[in-house]
């Protein structure tokens, strides 16, 4: 993994990481802390989970963030991968995503 792709993705981790913290402010929860974002990382895929939940897949070629199971990406019949949005975005992806998982295609 290159250390550019490997910086971006912390990054984007971090960043869901704080859309879950503002969420859970604008709600008002004070029961537990927010949940935290980790990476788990596979032969071509990061899977992003956040509380036992997958949030995204990040593709570890290109940064394509993808919608997924906690098995493996989302395919789109006759499409292909549900891509979502890019890590190298400048906003890292954050028009693209929500703090549970990617935005669905409107």
């Amino acid at each position: 993994m290159m250390t550019g792709m490997t910086q971006r993705l912390e990054d984007y981790t971090t960043l869901v990481t704080e859309l879950n913290a503002e969420y859970w402010t604008d709600r008002g929860y004070t029961h537990a802390p927010a949940p935290v974002a980790t990476v788990s990382l596979g032969k071509r895929y990061a899977k992003v989970v956040v509380d036992n939940s997958v949030h995204s897949f990040v593709d570890m070629d290109n940064g394509d963030i993808i919608k997924g199971t906690w098995k493996a990406p989302i395919r789109t019949p006759g499409k292909g991968l549900a891509v979502r949005g890019n890590i190298f975005a400048d906003d890292l992806g954050k028009s693209k995503i929500t703090c549970d998982a990617p935005r669905y295609l409107i």
